[in-house]
């Protein structure tokens, strides 16, 4: 299989911000979360070594899909991608120019669409997301193959807080049914599917700051009057990039309950974990 994942980074610092993006006193850790970010996808999909105690030497195993091509999505100049780092992990650096930044994951779509007939899976990743399981490609096309290309599985986004409710914390919790029923309506399906011992449901909350669509699903995606429109009616122009548009095209499931770890991926932050909120 052939992947591409797009991972939409802009960094500018701004006196007084609150966002992450834009706080000088968070530069360093957003350069940090850019390279595991990369060296998550490059480290767990491509190449590996193994240690041969008998004969004293590396050797090589074949990744678990077949090419990966990582590409790193920019304002201009506003950024914070290590440019050496980048050559070393074998990264294309795309900038575009977008007058308001907050827009810039939608120029993932126009690359999906530059690209169509080049990959097997186009990934969209905000640039803070880690992703660690070796079968998490092999588990979208299983859900596929169990459910249909017209259906969409999302991964469930965690975070790592030890000073969270738990050590580890589901982030993406449940939106009122209002907030995306505008969207879920108009493309009725099954509340639950199971695949073997995995439940999963319908999302209340589609958004995970990713998704991933095979070139069926995106071909057919382009097909729709919606593709590229550039809506931003969901939550903000971040969510709305990263989420929308494939709401708008397939009913979005996510493993659900203790299954929620089927397919995960880790937001390199604690800033949801560690709000101070009432615990069950």
């Amino acid at each position: 299989m052939r992947v591409l994942v797009a991972l939409v980074h802009y960094f500018k610092a701004e006196e007084g911000s609150r966002h992450s993006s834009t706080d000088a006193h968070r530069r360093d850790q957003r350069a940090a979360a850019l390279r595991v970010a990369i060296d998550s996808w490059r480290g767990t999909f491509s190449a590996t070594t193994a240690l041969n105690i008998e004969t004293k030497r590396f050797e090589r195993i074949r990744g678990t899909v077949d090419g990966l091509d990582i590409v790193v999505l920019t304002n201009g100049t506003d950024h914070l991608l290590d440019e050496e780092h980048a050559k070393a992990r074998g990264v294309r650096h795309v900038t575009v120019q977008v007058d308001n930044p907050r827009l810039l994951g939608f120029a993932a779509q126009r690359l999906f669409a530059d690209t169509r007939n080049t990959y097997d899976l186009f990934c969209f990743s905000e640039d803070d997301l880690r992703v660690a399981d070796p079968g998490f490609v092999a588990k979208i096309a299983a859900f596929q193959d169990a459910f249909g290309w017209r259906r969409l599985l999302m991964p469930n986004r965690f975070e790592w807080n030890p000073k969270g409710p738990t050590l580890k914390t589901w982030i993406d919790g449940d939106l009122r049914p209002a907030a995306t029923e505008r969207w879920r309506n108009p493309l009725p399906d099954e509340e639950f599917l199971r695949l073997g011992p995995t439940t999963f449901r319908r999302a209340l909350n589609p958004h995970s700051g990713f998704h991933a669509v095979t070139a069926t699903q995106l071909a057919y995606w382009m097909r729709q009057p919606h593709f590229g429109d550039g809506d931003c009616a969901f939550i903000s122009p971040l969510e709305s990039a990263a989420t929308l548009g494939v709401m708008k095209t397939f009913p979005v499931y996510k493993a659900f309950g203790p299954d929620a770890g089927f397919l995960e991926i880790e937001h390199l932050d604690t800033r949801f974990s560690g709000m101070s909120l009432p615990r069950a």
